[in-house]
């Protein structure tokens, strides 16, 4: 069953127009059923509801990151050994680009560098992003933030990190898998110029 009461095909002529559409979806409904290492929704619902928080920047192919920001833990696609974010860097830079990518990969980083920077970052964090936060590192130096803040992506990855913090809400506001196909078809239109 696909979450708010979705199926592939109802009603969303998008979401057959391309292969790369396809192979989004598919991607993204094999992971309704994944857990989210101890957050209370399932990795569609964060995904769905990451992308959601970045709607009003009116940035497509941000909102599109933050909707496979974790694309690295999909059965099929992650790889035994590799942090989810570099496996979610390569498969999404494959598909929409080296920008995309990097801000898919960046998306621990990024809360790393928040950490560092905004004193009052830490509180908002849930406990299972904080126990991750030990594993992944701790804080950034200040060596790692000058160097994440040089890339002119910086803003945008930090953003991302953000919307990725505030969907972890049981039946949050999310977007569609409706959205998702007509996301990925206007992105994939962008690239195509």
């Amino acid at each position: 069953m696909l979450p708010f009461g979705a199926t592939l095909l109802e009603g969303d002529e998008a979401m057959t127009t391309s292969a790369l559409n396809r192979e989004v979806l598919e991607v993204l409904i094999s992971m309704e059923e994944l857990p989210y290492l101890g957050e209370p929704v399932s990795q569609l619902e964060h995904s769905l509801q990451c992308g959601k928080q970045l709607q009003a920047t009116g940035n497509d192919s941000l909102v599109l990151a933050g909707v496979l920001h974790d694309v690295g833990r999909a059965r099929g696609i992650q790889v035994r050994g590799e942090a989810h974010e570099v496996t979610g860097q390569h498969w999404v830079g494959e598909r929409f680009g080296e920008r995309m990518g990097w801000l898919v990969g960046q998306h621990v980083p990024a809360k790393k560098v928040l950490v560092a920077i905004d004193e009052h970052y830490a509180s908002i964090l849930s406990s299972t992003s904080i126990a991750s936060l030990r594993v992944q590192g701790g804080q950034a130096t200040a060596a790692e933030v000058a160097v994440f803040m040089e890339d002119p992506n910086a803003g945008d990855a930090l953003a991302l990190r953000r919307a990725d913090d505030h969907a972890k809400k049981p039946g949050g506001e999310a977007m569609t898998l409706g959205e998702v196909a007509d996301l990925v078809q206007r992105v994939e239109g962008e690239s195509a110029v």
